[in-house]
């Protein structure tokens, strides 16, 4: 019951957001003339721009820590503490 208030909540801050910036903004590309965008989904896309990029980069680095490991291994000196 909580999380479905919780869930209605989120979405009534999110209309609100939304209903809150529905007014047009100019945004100038880098060629061509700038284009009239409605500034709640110029927010939207690069939201959602932002979390695609940090998925790509979540799973690299999970990719990753299994070759840096290996070499960690392979570079460590077993003798270090013996003497």
């Amino acid at each position: 019951m909580l999380v479905l208030l919780l869930f209605i909540l989120l979405a009534v801050v999110a209309t609100m957001f939304a209903m809150d910036n529905m007014q047009r903004v100019e945004l100038s590309l880098v060629l061509g003339r700038p284009v009239h965008v409605r500034l709640f989904f110029l927010l939207l896309t690069s939201f959602l721009f932002g979390c695609f990029s940090a998925m790509l980069v979540n799973l690299y680095r999970r990719t990753k820590p299994v070759k840096r490991k290996e070499r960690a291994q392979d570079t460590e000196d077993d003798d270090f503490f013996s003497d």
